[in-house]
């Protein structure tokens, strides 16, 4: 017993800390929206809802007011009618749903490029290829971060860093200055390209996070922290022709009644980028950092992780473990001790002598059966609060024509890995979450999962606890399916079926060795992934990472799908940014096209006469674009590839590596592919990858070093 009683303490002692370092929320939630009906209403909110959290987590009470203010630190779419002169076969930004365009840091419209280039938007007169030129630059105060084009409108967002006089309720506050991160919009009119004009600017306190643009309008999402000033909130303001005003007003801030340990002004602002005087719509959140958004043509849904108390986890276990399963003596003793002034500490040990104690009070058959029930009770409870540890909120907001209006939150067990995790279909909101952890050495405890919920975000259905000790590596719902590619040492491919949203079943499933990072859609029966490939690790409990590795799944056999076609690139240490960021990843169908920015790393195996680890990294030898021809008679076949750097460039990166030659982008009009770097866009006859010209760019920026 004394053993059962010792994993008990280290499974308490887990659990606890693994709630207190990852605060977000204790048990006591109100998800329902509710508005402030003034500044003292916030202010009273935040200060009482923060002590209920420090309290829960242990970060002690706040006093004397706030804490003072610390130094503020900072699917292919759908082409548009082509432009006068242009091409009407013209790649556009890689996007999930389909007329949901995404910013991304170059658009073209089949005739023109717009590209940001360190501090400017640069306008290029792209087509046809061989007179290719700039033709204008716009200088900018900030940093543009990515960039929108809708006819003769071009959306610019980014952000402005610098010393700026705190306000509180409009008043300067000169000695609680700081360095403060606002994001700007400006709407240019391109009419002219060669001389752009602004029609609108603006900004906002807080930070960049992510946009979408629908039809005419523009959804911009910013987060600002909340920030203390002399026992004050400060308020986020917008910024425009010279004046300031908050960006709400009083009832207009939502808020939902759950203590946190930290808040943030959450912003979904709505531009019409076609019309100038049309006033901004905004909503404005209280809420825990937002982590993850999916947008739809109808709405969008915003998401953030929130975890359990320690309190909330200790309690629950002497309810179901400890309470059912001692005489009436022994649980009011144990009631005692959660209810005295002692610290969890001194209560759990405490709890934890009770429980021992009256375990060796017993004897023979009567011990026994006290440590079979504890086990199987303590074994209920870890599954049970596996799936709650980790909740993922999630919010929907509806979006038509610039109205943006509230409708409603849920929350589902464990965390998402990114916005294809996400997905709307008919009226349901389908998404993939992971709970637990996986580990290498020690036990694993991650499940994954996959829940439907309705329109008003409850579950209606669910599938739990796939691919025990994996997690979640990429995820696509496409109609009534989601793929998804767990991993830990091989690379299982389930294919789910979502016709009944109330009933989610596996169909089938694939392990291979590797992962995918990425999965996108071929046809309706073929799905492309983009990786890693893996050598498996020493004892069998991991794997190595090695090269790049694309790969084309038929799931026409849906309960047996197969990986038909597969290119792996450079040894360990090879990289792209399509791994991480979808707007890389280049794909046509109709053109047999994929193309990927690849850095490539390769193992010379002359240095190693006793052979190669699979631990080893290889040495970077080149970067650029690779140029693969994919069909389905074929698969991957490698039709060149494309560089912006010179000579030597390579050679002397050592263990990092960065470059603003580094291609970071590509994309087609007509017959000839445009890559892009920080300095340079080149053009190649896609027929034979034979240079037709090149534009350097005025990129100048402060460069920073590419770590492995």
């Amino acid at each position: 017993m004394k053993t059962l009683i010792g994993a008990l303490i280290v499974l308490v002692v887990l659990v606890i800390v693994l709630s207190v370092f990852f605060p977000q929320g204790p048990e006591i939630s109100d998800n329902t929206v509710k508005r402030f009906s003034s500044y003292e209403e916030l202010k009273n909110f935040v200060k009482t809802n923060m002590e209920t959290a420090s309290m829960y987590y242990g970060y002690g009470v706040l006093t004397d007011g706030f804490a003072p203010m610390m130094a503020k630190t900072a699917a292919v779419g759908e082409a548009v009618p082509a432009v006068a002169g242009g091409s009407e076969d013209y790649s556009t930004t890689n996007i999930q749903v389909a007329g949901v365009d995404e910013a991304d840091i170059v658009k073209n419209d089949g005739k023109y490029i717009y590209v940001v280039s360190g501090k400017k938007i640069v306008i290029i007169d792209a087509h046809p290829a061989e007179n290719a030129k700039i033709l204008s630059e716009i200088e900018l105060n900030g940093t543009p971060q990515e960039i929108f084009i809708n006819g003769n409108k071009l959306v610019v967002f980014g952000s402005e860093y610098g010393y700026v006089e705190s306000e509180v309720r409009g008043i300067a506050v000169p000695e609680y200055g700081g360095y403060s991160t606002r994001t700007f919009i400006n709407v240019y009119d391109v009419s002219n390209r060669e001389n752009p004009v602004i029609r609108r600017n603006f900004s906002i306190d807080g930070n960049y996070f992510d946009s979408r643009m629908i039809g005419d309008y523009v959804y911009v999402v910013t987060n600002q922290p909340i920030y203390y000033i002399e026992d004050e909130i400060e308020i986020p303001r917008i910024y425009s022709g010279g004046v300031s005003k908050p960006i709400f007003n009083f009832p207009e801030l939502y808020y939902f009644d759950v203590p946190d340990y930290s808040y943030t002004f959450t912003t979904i602002l709505s531009v019409n980028t076609q019309n100038d005087n049309e006033d901004l719509s905004s909503k404005v959140f209280l809420t825990s950092a937002t982590q993850n958004m999916f947008v739809s043509l109808n709405n969008i849904y915003v998401t953030y992780t929130k975890r359990l108390s320690s309190s909330y986890v200790m309690n629950k276990m002497i309810d179901d473990v400890f309470i059912p399963i001692v005489p009436a003596d022994i649980a009011n003793k144990i009631i005692e001790i959660r209810n005295s002034n002692q610290n969890s500490y001194e209560k759990w040990k405490n709890i934890m002598e009770i429980v021992q104690n009256y375990s060796e009070s017993l004897t023979g058959d009567e011990r026994n059966n006290f440590t079979k029930s504890m086990q199987e009770r303590m074994n209920n409870f870890y599954e049970d609060i596996a799936k709650k540890t980790e909740m993922t909120v999630v919010h929907k907001i509806s979006i038509k024509d610039g109205k943006i209006e509230y409708k409603s939150n849920g929350e589902v067990p464990g965390n998402v890995l990114n916005q294809f995790s996400m997905d709307e279909y008919k009226e349901f909101f389908r998404i993939a979450t992971t709970t637990g952890h996986v580990s290498r050495t020690g036990e694993p405890t991650s499940k994954n999962h996959v829940y439907v919920l309705d329109g008003n975000l409850v579950i209606i259905g669910k599938l739990e606890d796939l691919a025990p000790g994996e997690r979640i590596y990429s995820a696509r719902f496409l109609g009534d399916r989601v793929y998804l590619v767990t991993f830990k040492k091989i690379d299982p491919l389930f294919v789910i079926d979502l016709t009944d949203p109330y009933n989610p079943k596996v169909l089938g499933k694939l392990k291979i060795p590797g992962y995918s990072d990425y999965l996108h859609p071929y046809d309706e029966n073929h799905i492309i992934g983009i990786g890693k490939e893996t050598v498996e690790g020493e004892g069998g409990t991991f794997a190595w990472y090695q090269g790049i590795k694309v790969s084309l799944f038929d799931v026409t056999d849906v309960s047996s799908p197969k990986e038909i076609s597969k290119y792996n690139i450079g040894d360990r240490g090879t990289d792209s940014e399509a791994l991480s960021d979808h707007k890389a990843f280049l794909f046509s169908k109709s053109k047999n096209l994929l193309v990927i920015p690849i850095l490539l790393a390769e193992i010379d195996e002359e240095k190693y006469p006793g052979g190669v680890s699979p631990s080893t990294y290889g040495d970077y030898v080149w970067q650029g674009a690779y140029v693969l021809d994919l069909s389905l008679e074929n698969g991957f076949v490698l039709k060149g590839r494309v560089t912006h750097l010179e000579g030597g460039e390579i050679e002397k990166s050592g263990y990092y590596f960065y470059s603003p030659s580094s291609v970071k982008r590509s994309l087609y009009i007509g017959n000839v592919l445009y890559t892009l770097s920080n300095k340079m866009i080149k053009m190649n006859d896609l027929g034979n990858l034979n240079e037709v010209n090149k534009i350097e760019l005025p990129y100048e920026q402060e460069e920073y070093p590419y770590w492995r």
